[in-house]
């Protein structure tokens, strides 16, 4: 039996009506050598009718009886998966045509690198792809310093050696967050970056988890950035903690002006922290933080042009900060050599 180069995983719940596009996105890929196997996780809404329409060899799809939730499905993809490389999607998202080519060749390239990421667009609810999109850290250091307040990758970006990802699984006790979880533990034993071309489209709708569970998610995400500053050496209390992953979440309506101002003194700590123990790159740690804490002072000042004061006397303390912002605006603008054109994934949206 051919074993594939790179196994394709989606696990998937009750998306008949996103499904389909997704797995085309797969299927039209450049690169050929692939299986792409799709885990129904208990399904009831004729997604497994959907996937089976496929009469394309290269597809398995894997039923079980009864959801036992994302993690677990997730465990159940990677022990279903053959390829030396594997490459994630989820269920309502997109793969540019050249994704799998891309991320192939740039592993093959890079031996010292397990996993890798990529930039990601998004799609309007109306189906429609939006202009610019997320350009994420790049580097294994940057990444590292931003997992400690946040996910650092796009998980439908994500693309690995699969020995490396099967010793990293996904852990039963996150039912959300668990890929910010496996990331954090994945990064302290095995390199990790993140590409800066646009390979997946994510759809942006609000059955989103982050979107139904934020209360559940600050709760998990506390745990996992808990664990890196405990590792840090840093006293803190659970307000603390809290306080820390709402500044470095998407939780606007949780961002105040006390917040704002309690982060500049919770980042010496966590600098002073860091320089006795060394765990971090002290300049990618600086350039997590500055961006960080420029978009929630955006965030909490952008509402009320009357703070305008306030924002301005906060940026003239952080310099820094308004450059990280600036260089994260322009960034899904800049052209790169070689970056796939958002034209392949439009006719991928009308289909």
């Amino acid at each position: 039996m051919h074993v594939p180069a790179v196994s394709v995983l989606i696990i998937v719940h009750n998306r008949a009506h996103t499904i389909g596009a997704a797995v085309r996105s797969v299927l039209g890929q450049t690169f050929g050598d692939f299986e792409l196997v799709v885990i129904d996780d208990g399904s009831t809404d004729g997604t497994a009718a959907t996937v089976e329409q496929f009469a394309d060899p290269r597809l398995r799809l894997v039923r079980g009886p009864q959801n036992q939730g994302i993690p677990l499905a997730r465990n159940r993809a990677l022990g279903a998966a053959r390829g030396r490389y594997i490459a994630w999607l989820d269920s309502d998202d997109l793969c540019h045509p050249e994704r799998l080519a891309v991320q192939f060749d740039h592993l093959e390239r890079h031996p010292a690198t397990a996993m890798i990421g990529s930039a990601a667009r998004k799609i309007r609810v109306d189906g429609s792809l939006m202009k610019g999109g997320r350009v994420p850290f790049r580097t294994h250091e940057e990444i590292r310093a931003l997992l400690l307040f946040r996910s650092a990758f796009q998980q439908s970006s994500i693309f690995g050696r699969a020995e490396a990802l099967r010793a990293v699984p996904y852990d039963p006790a996150f039912p959300v967050c668990e890929d910010v979880d496996m990331f954090a533990r994945f990064t302290e034993q095995y390199r990790a970056e993140n590409l800066p071309q646009f390979l997946i489209a994510r759809r942006i709708h609000s059955g989103q988890t982050i979107r139904s569970n934020v209360a559940r998610i600050i709760d998990r995400q506390m745990t996992i950035s808990g664990r890196a500053l405990a590792r840090l050496g840093l006293e803190h209390d659970e307000e603390e903690l809290r306080r820390h992953v709402i500044l470095g979440g998407s939780f606007d309506n949780q961002i105040s002006d006390a917040l704002i101002d309690w982060s500049e003194g919770w980042f010496e700590r966590i600098r002073a922290a860091n320089a006795r123990t060394r765990l971090y790159d002290e300049r990618a740690l600086k350039a997590v933080f500055d961006l960080i804490v420029m978009k929630a002072a955006l965030r909490r000042f952008g509402k009320e042009p009357a703070r305008i004061g306030r924002f301005a006397r906060f940026v003239a303390r952080h310099p820094g900060g308004l450059l990280a912002l600036a260089k994260d605006a322009a960034l899904p603008f800049v052209p790169i050599k070689g970056r796939p054109s958002a034209a392949g994934l439009r006719p991928l949206l009308k289909a």
